[in-house]
């Protein structure tokens, strides 16, 4: 009896270690916290056609927007640790969640598997509008006796922690006007109801004909495909922070320790269908190419511990 019971768990020891070796052996679920077409499913579908070549399974996608990202997220923290389950976000959006107490799970119970684009947020004018500069735009503020307008996504968005340090590093006479979503703030610039918004650059570049950028919240200048511009801290000689987007991918933090075996494949696989010619071309064709910028999760991390940093300086203006 002693022996049919070691061979029978060696044989579910086994067969365990066959089935992480092979992992995956059904499809991935990749939760979108948004509704389908926006920016999160646009720039997962890129990545999903090349990841699919090398996980050699589907990546199905699950829509589950509302609640600042806390459905999508709430029904990712309900599943197993066992790799099957992603969700995409931008970091600094879940960082502000976090911070502002909006998110119900902190980066204890969240990780990553990669970062796949960077998108840095920019100050944007109407095409039309008398701003052909940044300095343009900080000078009409300080003279102004009615206050500029700067539309951005929600109230406790990166956007617009991104214009009160605007307002404050500057000293110009501006008001924040906070709307419910990315596009409705740039809809009403391209419609001239604000003065100016604040706004990731890949996602306003759907507006060009509209509106365009006239600086970046960034540590170094950006991409000028589209607008050449430059940062804000060139521009005024202050030292505005980094407030980009990463677009990374994540799982339950305790996956890593939960399904290691699982979550390496993961991580690697990722990697590679970031670099893989098919998801590169895809990006291409959706303008997406040049804000490709693959992070590992150690990396991941050390960003979000950057965000916090600037957090803590400057909270007092949310």
């Amino acid at each position: 009896m002693k022996k049919i019971s070691f061979i029978l768990s060696m044989l579910f020891m086994f067969t365990g270690a066959a089935i992480a070796g092979d992992f995956p052996v059904k499809p991935i679920t990749h939760i979108i916290p948004a509704k389908a077409g926006g920016g999160f499913d646009r720039s997962s579908r890129v990545l999903s056609m090349g990841w699919e070549d090398i996980l050699g399974k589907p990546v199905t996608f699950d829509y589950s927007p509302g609640a600042s990202g806390n459905i999508g997220f709430g029904k990712m923290l309900s599943k197993p640790s066992d790799g099957y389950t992603t969700i995409m976000t931008t970091i600094a959006m879940h960082a502000m969640n976090v911070n502002t107490g909006k998110a119900k799970a902190g980066w204890d119970k969240i990780g990553f598997v990669g970062n796949l684009i960077t998108d840095p947020n920019v100050l944007l004018v109407h095409k039309d509008s008398p701003y052909t500069s940044v300095q343009a735009f900080i000078d009409a503020g300080k003279t102004a006796k009615k206050p500029l307008t700067i539309s951005t996504s929600h109230p406790k968005a990166v956007s617009t922690l991104a214009a009160n340090i605007l307002i404050e590093l500057t000293g110009i006479n501006a008001k924040v006007i906070p709307f419910n979503g990315g596009s409705k703030a740039r809809n009403a610039l391209a419609g001239k109801q604000v003065d100016a918004c604040i706004g990731p650059y890949f996602s306003a570049s759907s507006k060009k004909d509209f509106i365009k950028a006239i600086a970046s919240f960034t540590d170094k200048k950006v991409y000028s495909g589209l607008w050449d511009i430059p940062t804000l801290s060139q521009a005024t000689g202050k030292a505005f922070p980094n407030l980009i987007e990463p677009f990374a991918f994540m799982v339950k933090r305790d996956t890593q320790t939960k399904s290691p075996e699982n979550y390496k494949r993961l991580v690697e696989s990722f990697k590679e269908a970031v670099a893989s010619p098919k998801t590169l071309e895809l990006a291409k064709q959706q303008g997406m190419a040049p804000f490709i910028d693959y992070w590992s999760p150690k990396e991941c991390d050390a960003y979000v511990k950057k965000f916090q940093e600037v957090w803590e300086k400057y909270k007092h203006l949310m």
